[in-house]
């Protein structure tokens, strides 16, 4: 059964995911382009622990699958809480907290819309078009 085709196919499409993955986590080029590839290389190799558990009757591989199933969900929800924090203002930044009460609501519209009027193209992020904290030569 270890050289049937369909292995093979598997085996190759396993393989390609993994190299493909490995190739966007190392040339991202955002933290979110990593952070989904890092999400993908996992899965490949849960399916390939999977495949082999199926292929030679092994149950003894279930905590692996679970560990690799936890790091890719704890990582994930890391990656998750590093970029929302990232994407805050500062407290003295801004007068109004944007994650504040609905009481609150019109005066964060209010800033929000003074931001887009002050925002020019020069200072746009060409990948996620969010503005940049960084200053350009």
């Amino acid at each position: 059964m270890s050289g049937s085709p369909i292995l093979w196919a598997v085996g190759v499409l396993l393989t390609a995911s993994a190299a493909l993955a490995v190739y966007r986590v190392v040339r991202g080029p955002t933290i979110l382009d990593r952070m989904i590839a890092s999400d993908v290389l996992l899965t490949a190799m849960m399916l390939s622990v999977g495949t082999e558990m199926v292929i030679e009757d092994r149950d003894d591989l279930v905590p692996v699958l679970l560990v690799l199933a936890c790091t890719a969900a704890f990582a994930t929800v890391a990656v998750a809480r590093s970029v929302s924090k990232h994407d805050r203002r500062e407290p003295d930044e801004v007068a109004v907290d944007p994650l504040g009460t609905v009481e609150q609501a019109p005066a964060v519209l209010r800033q929000a819309l003074r931001d887009a009027e002050q925002m020019n193209d020069e200072r746009l992020d060409a990948d996620d078009l969010r503005p940049t904290r960084r200053e350009e030569p």
